[in-house]
């Protein structure tokens, strides 16, 4: 194990205490607004995902069949029939641990060295969000609340954090043409099967959403042992929070989007295929600058193709889904690609995942009207396939989960 500089001691005691005395999500609150900035991230950053998506592999443009379908794609507003209702729908995500629990064995108490040398190149992940919303027949409208924290020390020789943190808030709105008589599946909610066949038929559907959010956070990083953060903690003495803040790179402003798609969906018996489009955030969303003295983040305009096979029996049915996306962004093409595949029996469904390299999985329990998830995934986090993996878990517990047919 490399030793580090012992002329830094003090910055590594600083750290080692924070890290030793704070609960672990106090600590990535705390750091990412009070001591640290962002270099550019590596991580495809998408506005909102949908649990049963990630542990699908993110393999959803052509399935989006839950309450983040606005998420991905408005075209499949189209499949959409009846009244559907998403009052209490939290989701939380963490860094997978379990997965790291050599890192924890012994773990040093009162010495920052070694506290420091057991966090560098341990990514730490923080997500929670709630998105309630509804649909009726075509037409959808979500509201989400989006907080995420991602904070990773790197480099013993030269220590640096980065930290990515965004708090998004607003609402969607979107609706979808449907041209063809094509099949519509039954409504979203319990898994209660019929042994009633599905007619045949094909359909086009074009979706468009707006949305408008209120963002907020710190992108960027430090040295920590550079003049820049040195500086602002020396000059901090007497400065409010907020001047504080500012100084560390936060920024606040709010923005419009549009997002677009199409669809085409088959249907034949019990089996449908669909094959779908998907353009988010068309032209990148700007942001108006209300506070701070750093631009806000970008959302990224992202294109996605999708497609997905179904086929629904009396007590079984299964979802297979492959993704390609993003498409525009300059990544290596084994990190655009996503597969998922999803098992359901009455009330379970068992979720699969193959996620640009990184395996996910997990399980869907839905007692109407409470619908729980929760499951592991892997996000690359490097600048490269499989270069370095994010291992996180996920639990979503969606209450007042409401659907009626038509």
């Amino acid at each position: 194990m490399r030793k580090i500089n012992s002329g830094n001691w003090f910055y590594w005691k600083i750290f080692g205490v924070v890290l030793t005395l704070l609960p672990p999500f106090l600590s990535l609150f705390l750091i990412d607004i009070s001591c640290v900035q962002l270099a550019t991230a590596k991580e495809v950053r998408y506005l909102h995902r949908s649990p049963k998506g990630l542990m699908m592999g993110d393999a959803f443009t052509a399935v989006a069949d839950d309450e983040y379908t606005l998420f991905y794609n408005p075209a499949a507003l189209g499949r959409h029939r009846g009244v559907s209702a998403y009052f209490i729908n939290p989701d939380v995500s963490v860094t997978n641990v379990l997965d790291e629990m050599d890192r924890f064995k012994n773990f040093p108490q009162d010495d920052p060295v070694g506290i420091a040398e057991r966090v560098i190149g341990l990514p730490l992940h923080l997500h929670l969000a709630g998105t309630p919303g509804f649909k009726l027949a075509s037409f959808g409208m979500s509201f989400f609340a989006n907080f995420t924290t991602n904070i990773s020390l790197k480099n013993y020789i030269h220590p640096a954090v980065d930290v990515d943190y965004r708090y998004d808030r607003g609402f969607v709105i979107g609706y979808a043409y449907t041209l063809g008589s094509g099949f519509k599946p039954k409504r979203e909610g319990r898994r209660k099967k019929s042994s009633k066949s599905s007619s045949a038929g094909k359909n086009v559907s074009l979706g468009l959403a707006v949305k408008h959010m209120n963002r907020q956070g710190i992108d960027n990083s430090f040295d920590l042992f550079g003049a820049e953060l040195l500086n602002i903690i020396s000059e901090g003495k007497g400065k409010d929070f907020n001047q504080i803040r500012n100084d560390l790179g936060y920024s606040k402003g709010s923005a419009w989007g549009v997002d677009s798609g199409v669809e085409f969906s088959w249907t034949s018996g019990r089996s449908q295929f669909n094959l779908g489009v998907a353009a988010q955030d068309i032209g990148n969303t700007t942001f108006e600058h209300d506070e701070g003295t750093e631009r806000v983040p970008t959302q990224d305009m992202l294109l996605s193709i999708g497609t997905s096979f179904r086929q629904d029996f009396a007590l079984l049915d299964y979802t297979l889904s492959l993704d390609v996306h993003p498409i525009n962004q300059d990544i290596d093409y084994l990190r655009r690609m996503h597969v998922g595949f999803e098992l359901g029996i009455p009330f379970v469904s068992l979720l699969l995942g193959w996620n640009g390299g990184y395996v996910s999985y997990g399980v869907q329990l839905e007692l109407w009207p409470i619908k729980i998830l929760a499951g592991f995934y892997g996000v690359e986090l490097g600048g490269k396939y499989g270069q370095l993996k994010g291992n996180r878990g996920m639990i979503y517990i969606s209450i007042l989960n409401l659907s009626f047919d038509s």
